[in-house]
């Protein structure tokens, strides 16, 4: 059966619309602004950067183009839409379920991003094995595999050490 246009996962379509983001953070007794006015699209295939000073908001705008906003601040008006899905308006059930398997947020340094108490191969298979993309010993395998591509020292015994 053929198709008669083209499909929703065609590189070029857009993936990640935000639009109008506001985002505030609690401090001093009062709310404060954080993010204003954030306009951005993201096509399928495509690779954006933020760049910005430290405390500009890039990781505060990384969070909410997932639908999230970290403890002590609040997106208070804009619109995230990821692949059609209004991320503020699906519940957090909802959310849970699209973070890891088909959105994700890996923060910009490397020890941001692992957990210095556990080793590297669990943190590179955690959310594939908890999400149910893949069984242990085949994330293990792919982990290897990516490990190898990424041309790491010694792929097969790297995600044994701790970050």
């Amino acid at each position: 059966m053929k198709s008669s246009g083209p499909g929703p996962r065609e590189k070029g379509k857009d993936l990640l619309q935000i639009r109008n983001l506001h985002v505030e953070g609690f401090s001093d007794e009062r709310w404060h602004p954080i993010v204003h006015g954030v306009d951005l699209t993201l096509k399928r295939g495509q690779v954006l950067g933020l760049i910005g000073e430290s405390g500009a908001g890039k990781s505060t705008i990384g969070l909410a183009a997932m639908g999230y906003a970290k403890p002590g601040c609040r997106i208070m008006q804009g619109s995230v839409l990821f692949d059609g899905i209004d991320l503020l308006a699906v519940n957090e059930k909802g959310r849970r379920r699209l973070r890891g398997s088909r959105i994700a947020y890996v923060a910009q340094s490397a020890a941001a991003s692992f957990n210095p108490a556990h080793r590297l191969l669990e943190q590179t298979v955690e959310t594939a094995v908890a999400h149910g993309i893949a069984g242990r010993e085949e994330a293990n395998r792919s982990a290897v595999d990516l490990y190898r591509r990424l041309q790491l020292p010694e792929p097969e015994t790297i995600g044994f050490r701790y970050p």
